[in-house]
């Protein structure tokens, strides 16, 4: 098919209606899966050929047409899970019945006490407890817009986050000497404070304070004060207005200036609708190991939503340390688990891992980063020789559509090094950087994503909003991830590298950092290694490519000679200029609050801005 014929063909593509497009999405199973004989295009986004893994069932399935709240309201009654666990905190634990009657309608009727209606924002400075879910299901249900601002970050982004048009603030005792002072400065009259203790059972709820006291912060009410206004409101209204925000998520904060992401109730319920039809083994009643936050869209769309309208029994964990996820799994036993990859390197290497039974375990769900092929080589076999019956489920996806759009929903789409097929509503499409044309299978190069999940748009950035929502010229609405990768022609995904990680060196070699970072964790000694860009001694332009390594235990002490052997293996499994010019050893990988490799800290530290590295 020659470009001028694609374009014509897209251009044809692009006028189907909703109902059309699902019969051609039907057609294109039957091709892919044999059952229908016809030439293929030769590229993915035309041909689909991951459909042949979805049932007629599920591509004719709707989505549902609501807000969110109704929508959990649905999915507990079609599924009869109305008497199973919701929430398990501590061991104090909710039924899904006691979490909408009770729960979510008494925290809207208070909210809706506070004279808050449609339209309007309140922010949660909140980590994983169950006034999260509360609050955010409560406010769906009037309408209003939940800003989900992380408590860790500096008063200077939290202010940012917030807005001047915040109309309720909540946050938690942990943090109120921060917080306190930004919302009497924002003069946000109705600003809560909710213990971490609240929803403990009775006698943790004693030692808490005992231990910590009940500290009084000006400005700020008691979450007591605003459950008692709910007295004030005899009913609540459900409100639903379509392609709104829902929610606000941001996608930096540590560093840099946050972009807030504006998701609808559409977005958020297109992830939740879809993640059911590719875990199948993933049944109500299973229990949820909740790690991570809420104010990021991993947390809040596959960690809470899609969680929930499947039934599960979220066991939350308020604040979460890499160091206890072994410890963890093995005191609440989870059916499911979603992490990052560096919580499932830090599992395999845990001594008391080492002879655990593990088959209580239905699936482990790796996203949020990249996993290393190397990695993936070690963790599969562990679970495997551990109890479990998958591999590792790996998905990928962005702040930008509403967290996860790719999956390896089973062993035979779990291709090593793979990222997963489209989820069933969800369309890829390979772009080369350097002309913008559609690219055919195994031909690597931008990804961009379509999907019912894409974001409203960012808050108040519609400069950075243009470089990552683009129009197509058929006026089909995509994605561009930032991310270099290709699709094989069973529909497989897999990321190659990050463009904003490609490496210019100083003589102007384009350099990527994970063909690098895979033959340096071939090696036997090395535990983890990452590869980035530091300054050169001899030129202003350019950047080194540098591996900064971990080693195991036992090989510390000849630090020496595993360098000259990993420059020699680099050099046998690489072109000469595709290796790393520089070699740098460390205790260990700093990560980010949200388990991601801290890349700005490394490049300060190496480039000698902040401390003297471990040599």
């Amino acid at each position: 098919m020659t470009n001028e014929e694609l374009i014509r063909y897209r251009e044809h593509l692009s006028k189907f209606n909703e109902l059309e497009q699902q019969q051609r999405d039907l057609y294109l199973r039957k091709l892919a899966n044999g059952e229908l004989q016809g030439p293929p295009t030769g590229y993915p986004s035309i041909d689909k050929p991951w459909l042949k893994n979805y049932s007629e069932e599920q591509i004719n399935a709707e989505m549902f047409e609501g807000n969110l709240f109704s929508y959990l309201k649905k999915c507990i009654s079609d599924g009869n899970f109305q008497d199973k666990i919701a929430i398990n905190y501590y061991g104090k634990k909710i039924s899904y019945d006691d979490l909408i009657n009770k729960k979510i309608i008494e925290t809207a009727k208070s909210l809706s006490a506070l004279g808050l209606k449609s339209g309007d924002k309140i922010s949660l400075c909140l980590p994983t407890i169950p006034e999260t879910i509360y609050l955010f299901f409560a406010a769906n249900m009037l309408g209003i817009i939940v800003n989900l601002i992380d408590p860790r970050i500096n008063d200077l982004r939290i202010e940012e986050c917030l807005g001047d048009d915040t109309k309720a603030l909540f946050t938690i005792d942990a943090y109120n000497e921060k917080i306190a002072p930004i919302a009497k400065k924002k003069n946000i009259i109705n600003s809560f404070n909710i213990e971490a203790c609240e929803s403990l059972p009775l006698h943790l709820k004693m030692l808490y304070r005992l231990k910590k006291g009940k500290k009084k912060f000006d400005g700020l009410k008691s979450w007591s004060d605003f459950k008692k206004i709910s007295s004030k409101v005899d009913t609540v209204a459900e409100y639903y207005e379509k392609d709104v925000a829902a929610a606000i998520v941001y996608t930096s904060g540590t560093t840099g200036v946050p972009k807030g992401a504006m998701l609808s109730n559409e977005n958020i319920i297109s992830v939740s609708f879809q993640q059911k039809y590719v875990l199948p083994d993933m049944k109500a009643g299973d229990s949820f190991l909740y790690i991570m936050p809420p104010f990021i869209a991993y947390g809040l769309v596959c960690g809470m939503c899609a969680t929930l309208t499947t039934g599960l029994e979220l066991i939350v964990i308020p604040k979460f340390e890499k160091e206890k996820f072994t410890e963890l799994i093995l005191k609440h036993r989870p059916n499911i688990i979603m992490g990052v990859p560096a919580f499932y390197e830090e599992l395999i290497n845990k001594k008391e891992a080492q002879n655990a039974d593990l088959s209580f375990v239905k699936y482990m769900i790796a996203g949020g980063d990249k996993m290393n092929v190397e990695s993936e080589k070690l963790i599969n076999p562990f679970l495997l020789s551990h109890g479990m019956n998958n591999k590792i489920i790996k998905g990928y996806g962005m702040t930008e559509v509403s967290s996860g759009v790719f999956i390896t929903h089973d062993d035979t789409t779990n291709i090593l090094g793979s990222t997963g097929q489209p989820m069933i509503k969800n369309n890829v499409m390979v772009v080369d950087t350097s002309t913008g044309t559609e690219l055919q299978y195994d031909n690597p190069g931008e990804i961009y994503i379509k999907s019912s999940s894409i974001m409203l748009g960012y808050v108040n950035n519609d400069i950075e909003e243009k470089k990552v929502k683009i129009y197509d010229q058929f006026g089909e609405c995509w994605v561009k991830s930032g991310d270099l990768g290709y699709v094989d022609s069973e529909g497989n995904v897999t990321i190659s590298g990050r463009l904003k990680r490609m490496i210019v060196r100083p003589d102007g070699h384009n350099v990527f950092p994970t063909p690098i970072e895979e033959v340096i964790m071939s090696h036997p000694a090395v535990v983890k290694c990452v590869v980035i860009g530091t300054k050169s001694n001899d030129s202003i332009n350019g950047l080194i490519p540098t591996a900064c390594i971990v080693l195991r235990e036992q090989y510390k002490e000849i630090q020496d000679v595993i360098e000259k052997q990993l420059i020699e293996l680099s050099l046998k499994k690489l072109p000469p200029r595709d290796v790393a010019l520089r070699y740098e050893f460390f205790d260990e990988i700093k990560l980010t609050p949200m388990g991601k490799v801290d890349f700005k800290f490394l490049e300060e530290s190496i480039n000698g801005f902040q401390y003297k590295i471990k040599r």
